[in-house]
């Protein structure tokens, strides 16, 4: 055995005997993991634990500063000003930060502007993962003159979390980040953004978005590959076009646009007469389109601009697209989906779990520019099976033209 594997046997044989440090006899890449994992101010004290631990927390390549909380008793000002410290110690000492997290407490005092410093210094540090968390009410983060805020040749992935945007910022702007490809804001208000725009973004999810009540927020990001969008409340975003996307996920939970226009059939003066959402989502292999008001009309408004799916295969609607008595929504978006081949109706069912799920494989009965020639399987989730589910199959069947030759699964639970 090398004398190197020996030294290192006996060190641990030795500690295992005298009772000694045997997380210290770890190799320094294990402890910095370790102290990873720990609140800034948690790893910084690790420095009293032994010798060894006293620069230790200094090469860690990950930070997290917890502002506010049940364990941390030191007042705003204190916490403040270690952050300032810590991150001034950062860039003077030339270590890169992996990841960098800024988790603000319920603190009423807070200064936002500090916390603009502070993200400002971490692009400076060349993290590459940067996540800004904010619980409990704060002020928003204001106007940045204009320009954009993000300018990093290192960031990849930034999370915000419950940020409220000032007037009329480019906090989502992202030309000056040409490695960001993960961008995911959850319950952030952004009726102040003037857009989100990023020609390297890949994977975008906007969970419980308030986009607020004036203009709409384009969404500009042409190399997506997946998007998940989730609008709460306010107007819906505009997306730009995305010939890359692959897996697209558009709920809207809002009926804001129905009561922002009066008549929801005029669409006289609305974004001049464009697709707001679907031609953005026109290339797409997969889709799912949800909406929990019937009577919001922006899918609807949208099937007269938009030209077709040509690439669409596989399509999850829900109830708000199968509205008797003439179903128009759906045989529309059927029509302008030539190469269809599989459709998911979630009716009336909120899901993960469907009490009753029906599969069934099918084909037109003959050639018809109602569907799609390659159509195969249909599949219903719902709750129950009952006349408003056989009305919708009624109406594919014989508004459409289609056969259903073999039913190969049903299956229905008592939960």
């Amino acid at each position: 055995m090398p004398p190197r594997k020996n030294a290192r046997k006996n060190a641990f044989a030795a500690a295992a005997v005298g009772g000694g440090d045997h997380i210290g006899s770890l190799p320094d890449g294990v402890l910095q993991h370790m102290l990873s994992f720990l609140p800034a101010q948690d790893a910084v004290r690790t420095c009293v634990l032994a010798k060894r631990w006293r620069h230790m927390w200094k090469s860690t390549t990950v930070l997290r500063f917890v502002c506010g909380g049940m364990n941390e008793p030191k007042s705003m000002k204190e916490i403040q000003d270690f952050v300032d410290q810590l991150l001034r110690l950062r860039i003077c000492g030339g270590t890169p930060l992996d990841t960098c997290e800024f988790r603000l407490g319920k603190y009423d005092e807070f200064d936002m502007s500090r916390m603009v410093l502070w993200i400002r210094i971490a692009l400076q540090c060349k993290v590459q993962v940067l996540q800004l968390i904010c619980l409990g009410n704060h002020p928003g983060i204001g106007s940045l003159d204009g320009h954009p805020f993000f300018i990093s040749q290192y960031l990849k992935k930034l999370e915000l979390n419950g940020i409220y945007f000032g007037m009329d910022d480019r906090f989502l702007d992202f030309s000056c980040c040409p490695v960001l490809e993960d961008l995911e804001i959850v319950d952030c208000y952004l009726g102040y953004a003037l857009l989100i725009s990023s020609q390297s973004l890949k994977r975008l999810t906007i969970e419980i978005g308030d986009f607020g009540d004036d203009d709409r927020l384009p969404i500009c990001a042409p190399n997506l590959v997946s998007l998940w969008l989730e609008v709460s409340d306010g107007r819906i975003p505009s997306l730009e076009r995305m010939p890359s996307l692959l897996v697209p996920y558009v709920k809207i939970d809002t009926d804001f646009d129905c009561n922002f226009n009066s008549d929801s059939d005029d669409d006289e003066g609305d974004d001049n007469n464009q697709s707001i959402l679907l031609q953005g989502l026109s290339e797409v292999r997969n889709l799912v389109l949800i909406s929990c008001y019937l009577e919001m009309f922006i899918f609807r408004r949208d099937l007269r601009f938009c030209s077709s799916f040509n690439k669409l295969k596989s399509l999850l609607v829900d109830e708000y697209w199968c509205q008797p008595a003439d179903f128009s929504a759906l045989a529309c978006l059927l029509k302008l989906s030539p190469v269809l081949e599989k459709l998911t109706l979630q009716l009336y069912s909120k899901g993960p779990k469907h009490k009753v799920e029906i599969k069934l494989s099918c084909k037109p009965m003959e050639i018809s520019a109602e569907i799609s020639r390659h159509f195969k399987t249909l599949e219903v989730k719902c709750e129950v099976y009952d006349e408003r589910i056989s009305n919708v199959l009624t109406f594919l069947s014989e508004k459409l033209n289609i056969l259903w030759f073999q039913l190969y699964e049903w299956k229905c639970l008592d939960l």
